[in-house]
């Protein structure tokens, strides 16, 4: 059946995970994107952007959903145009991979909108540029699991290499994203050019066994390797309260906590749905008293289908 208009959903994600930087990420249920995108009979794109927000470039080149939208168009150059339009639901600078929904909702509509559409897959070196138009990085963690669901670990960037890692249901997230902003360009800027052997050593031990405790929802895995040596302890400083809301977790119940992506949301898992509500009780409750910001919640259980398109 050949669609003539969509809508898309594209989920927020967290990357990193704590040791798995640019290397492992998952989808959750919410907050998100949507993109909705018709076919027009002339050639041609257009794109609007629907947002409150000033920050967010309105012209095609300049957004991530424009610029890959197009980037698609050009290279694939389908018999009719394109109109397109971004309900930009997601702050910027949240650590949620807020750029990387909109490029997997872009993608993905306009892909729809295909008389032979392509793999869902072969969607993410679109992605990708969007990601390269906001950090100046083609960084996957964020958009591949907004994309194809679940968790996702980048084996490779050159050529990009994505695996889907099944994942416990038994793990929930908790996603806490103070009122502030930390961009990604900037959090990107800090981080070491090199690393002592001892510290690498470290962080693999960490991703690996963070591995295994995601795929079998083992508690003491997840308690023991949630812990980042290297990017934390350099993007810490750009999110006031850090230490007291992750510290403020843990005490909780929250097994493991950690910065979302390059903040300033930060996440935290527990396996025991009891606890969650509690675990980010507190640290909101830190939030505000030691940064003075208000938050928003999400508590979620990984999202499964990424992105998902309908016909309107």
């Amino acid at each position: 059946m050949i669609r003539r208009r969509v809508k898309v959903f594209a989920p927020a994600s967290i990357s990193n995970l704590g040791p798995g930087f640019d290397v492992l990420g998952i989808a959750v249920r919410r907050p998100g994107d949507i993109v909705t995108a018709e076919r027009t009979r002339e050639p041609g794109f257009t794109f609007t952007l629907q947002s409150a927000d000033p920050r967010i470039p309105a012209s095609a080149r300049e957004n991530v959903a424009g610029h890959v939208a197009l980037l698609m168009l050009e290279e694939i150059r389908p018999p009719f145009g394109i109109r397109l339009t971004l309900h930009k639901k997601m702050p910027l600078g949240s650590g949620l991979g807020s750029s990387g929904a909109s490029s997997v909702a872009s993608a993905v509509a306009v892909n729809a909108l295909l008389s032979k559409p392509l793999p869902k897959y072969e969607l993410l070196r679109f992605a990708v540029e969007g990601e390269r138009k906001a950090s100046g990085a083609p960084h996957a963690d964020n958009v591949a699991p907004s994309l194809l669901g679940g968790l996702c670990l980048i084996r490779s960037y050159d050529p990009l290499d994505v695996l889907q890692l099944p994942v416990s249901n038994r793990i929930i997230w908790i996603v806490v994203h103070p009122d502030m902003v930390v961009k990604t360009k900037e959090a990107r800027a800090l981080l070491p050019g090199t690393l002592p052997l001892q510290t690498a050593i470290l962080q693999w031990g960490n991703v690996s066994g963070l591995t295994a405790g995601l795929i079998s929802g083992n508690d003491l895995c997840l308690k023991k390797c949630i812990e980042d040596n290297v990017a934390e302890p350099v993007r810490a400083r750009l999110i006031p309260g850090f230490e007291e809301v992750r510290r403020s977790s843990l005490r909780a119940g929250a097994l493991g906590c950690s910065i979302s992506g390059s903040g300033p949301s930060l996440f935290a898992v527990t396996t025991a749905i009891r606890l969650a509500d509690s675990i980010a009780g507190a640290m909101v409750r830190t939030f505000r008293r030691t940064a003075g910001v208000r938050c928003d919640v999400y508590i979620s259980k990984v999202n499964r289908d990424g992105a998902t398109v309908r016909s309107v």
